[in-house]
């Protein structure tokens, strides 16, 4: 798939295939999302893969509790993302400060990127995805053993799509762009 046409064609997917998605599909992916750029190539994601059908579904209905819809897309997809970043990496100086008045801000950036750049990668390669952003960390974190220093930035869940839904509409360009010349 050429770049334009996957630019345009990601969506957010929530009815998936029963077709599994493997180790080596997720391999795949994360090795074309490690491209992302990120604070001084300090590299800080790390992407964990759920793709035991108890453990996704112990994170759907412990993690998500408050969040219904979301608990509802991680039992429909066949496999899940937690991303995570490294803590005190983006956009700090290597004694510890802040590089910037934005503080922590950095962090989330790079997880942004690093989120658009896996589901982009897996559209590339004919999955889909959805990322979801409401759910307990410190859960997720527990149940998944994750170490301290990782924050969770997102959900992210991922399967062969069912159904693509049609682009929402946009806002026009007159609203989004503003040009100095």
């Amino acid at each position: 798939m050429d770049a334009i046409k996957c630019l345009i064609s990601r969506r957010s997917i929530r009815e998936y295939t029963d077709q599994p998605v493997t180790e080596r599909d997720i391999e795949d992916i994360v090795t074309m999302s490690q491209m992302a750029s990120c604070w001084e190539n300090t590299q800080p994601i790390r992407y964990v893969a759920v793709l035991d059908q108890e453990l996704k579904d112990r994170l759907a209905k412990e993690c998500t509790v408050d969040f219904p819809w979301n608990t509802e897309n991680i039992h429909a997809a066949p496999a899940l993302i937690v991303l995570c970043i490294v803590k005190g990496l983006s956009g700090y100086e290597p004694d510890g400060s802040f590089s910037t008045k934005k503080g922590t801000h950095w962090q989330s950036f790079d997880a942004g990127v690093a989120a658009a750049h896996f589901c982009l990668a897996a559209n590339a390669l004919k999955f889909g995805t959805l990322i979801m952003g409401r759910y307990e960390e410190d859960k997720v974190k527990e149940i998944l053993s994750l170490p301290e220093d990782y924050d969770v930035s997102a959900l992210i869940a991922i399967g062969h799509p069912a159904v693509i839904p049609a682009a929402s509409e946009r806002k026009p360009l007159s609203d989004v762009l503003s040009v100095r010349s």
